[in-house]
């Protein structure tokens, strides 16, 4: 469903696209299909995970959501700048036969985004941005979308999700600087509930309990495992498995210090920017370019689909 905003035409568009998303096959992870080891048989794992890059650094992570489309959190990135999103591989500074490079089209960072909230004084609001690719992606076994969380996906508590990302491995001490990691790393996230962030954060800022500082765009890991992102990590994706498909619950946007300890790490909440996202790769999109992917028993899947979503 669409924000009322769009109208009818957008909310077409942006059933359309979900719809591509459950036949495209989103959320499949291939690192059981076939042992190969090695670089390719993890790449594998994670096909959805991309490097934002700019003259061949990596200033964050992003994901595949659909052929032309990447997402990612929007202090990443302007829109008077130029990137590259690196894919294929979890190696930065090595190709390979299944790597690839493609340039950033268009930047679309959401116009509700904030650096900074002045009624709270801390953390980002609405932090998140997509990037449009110049050419269609062709989906291999390492370069494949990741399921968007609708409006109505729930992450409980206590459940656990995943975190992957380049970013640093070790806290950096003042005046020192530590490098990204080479290799992509990984790390199982225990969800904490929003009340208990906003609780944490407001002992550790001294903001005023009325000032409400985790906003339901936002989502909360538990540090208590020893487990958070850290430089580099921004824009890396939190993806929850569900029935042998994976969504992306979140992304990394911000926290206190990098890993502090029994710091919670905050996310934007994808469930609540879904809308957002659906419409601007619709409109963008046109719709048509999308529906010109599928073969002919596809389109005509989609379009019995869809009169039956309009009936309901």
């Amino acid at each position: 469903m669409l924000d009322p905003i769009c109208g009818p035409g957008g909310l077409l568009a942006a059933r359309l696209f979900l719809l591509m998303q459950l036949f495209v096959g989103c959320g499949h992870s291939y690192l059981y299909d076939r042992v190969i080891g090695g670089e390719d048989s993890v790449s594998q794992k994670w096909p959805w995970q991309v490097s934002i890059q700019e003259s061949n650094n990596h200033l964050c992570s992003g994901t595949i959501i659909a052929p032309q489309w990447v997402m990612t959190a929007a202090h990443c990135v302007k829109n008077d700048f130029s990137y590259d999103v690196y894919m294929g591989s979890t190696k930065l500074n090595e190709s390979s036969k299944n790597s690839l490079r493609v340039s950033v089209k268009k930047v679309v960072i959401h116009p509700n985004f904030q650096e900074k909230r002045y009624w709270s004084w801390i953390g980002r609001e609405n932090d998140i941005a997509l990037l449009k690719l110049v050419e269609r992606l062709n989906y291999t076994k390492h370069i494949a979308p990741i399921c968007i969380a609708s409006s109505k996906f729930q992450v409980k508590p206590g459940s656990f999700c995943w975190l992957t990302g380049w970013g640093v491995t070790k806290v950096p001490t003042a005046g020192k600087e530590e490098p990204m990691s080479p290799k992509l790393q990984e790390a199982e996230i225990s969800i904490m509930s929003n009340d208990d962030c906003d609780t944490f954060y407001h002992e550790a800022s001294q903001v005023p309990t009325i000032v409400r500082i985790i906003s339901i765009g936002m989502l909360c890991s538990d540090y208590s495992r020893g487990r958070d992102f850290c430089i580099g990590d921004d824009g890396s994706p939190l993806a929850c498995e569900v029935d042998n498909t994976w969504f992306q619950a979140g992304l990394v946007s911000w926290s206190l210090g990098c890993a502090q300890p029994e710091t919670p790490g905050v996310y934007a909440r994808i469930s609540t920017y879904s809308n957002w996202v659906d419409r601007v790769v619709a409109e963008l999109n046109h719709t048509v370019s999308i529906l010109l992917t599928c073969s002919w028993i596809t389109l005509l899947s989609l379009l019995l689909l869809l009169c039956l979503m309009m009936v309901l």
